[in-house]
């Protein structure tokens, strides 16, 4: 696909994409999950490889920790240090931190940071895609909107919504934000109801 025509389809320039192809600037929530939804790839496959201290990748050999000993949990790919993490940093400060040592599927498992801003507007763009999403707010507080609702969500406080709704979120506070996300695409959602309406059948008399 030419650069013009993923603009075309993400609705920004050709002259954006290829900066941000060439590490000189970089998209926003909106356009990033456009990207992954015209080029049909998950959002986990954008991070880089996780690697170790050493700058070595890590190869994750989880079926070895079963059948091997002395075999480290960091080694098998079960354990990501903090240090290690891969990240996204996208346009207008918000940062994403995998915090799985490669990509999962079906799912995304991420801490984002959200930089201080006092008295910032809400973003102009509204994010919908298909999936459902877990958050909990670790540190600061954090704006939320999904639909046409609002609140502020405080240390210790959780969300979970539809994510065809749309929403936003933002920190408009002198203290970043760090949450903490679970992002189920739509394999995902839907498997997960599966399994749970399976498990209610299964389970007819509680």
């Amino acid at each position: 696909m030419s650069i013009r025509e993923l603009g075309r389809r993400i609705d920004v320039s050709a002259s954006h994409v290829s900066q941000v192809e060439r590490g000189l600037a970089a998209f926003s929530v909106r356009a990033l999950y456009n990207v992954v939804s015209a080029l049909g790839i998950s959002m986990d496959s954008l991070f880089e490889a996780a690697a170790t201290t050493e700058g070595e990748p890590i190869v994750p050999l989880e079926g070895v920790v079963a059948t091997a000993q002395n075999t480290s949990l960091d080694e098998a790919g079960i354990v990501l240090r903090g240090n290690a993490r891969p990240t996204i940093r996208l346009k207008f400060g918000p940062r994403w931190e995998r915090l799985t040592p490669r990509a999962e599927d079906g799912a995304e498992f991420i801490e984002v940071v959200y930089d201080s801003a006092p008295g910032t507007q809400p973003p102009e763009d509204f994010i919908r895609h298909g999936g459902r999403e877990y958050g909990v707010i670790v540190s600061g507080t954090l704006n939320a909107q999904v639909g046409f609702s609002q609140t502020q969500m405080h240390v210790g406080d959780s969300i979970a919504f539809d994510s065809r709704i749309p929403h936003r979120f933002w920190n408009s506070s002198t203290e970043p934000v760090r949450a903490v996300w679970l992002v189920l695409d739509e394999r995902g959602d839907s498997g997960a109801r599966g399994a749970a309406a399976s498990s209610t059948e299964r389970h007819s008399s509680f």
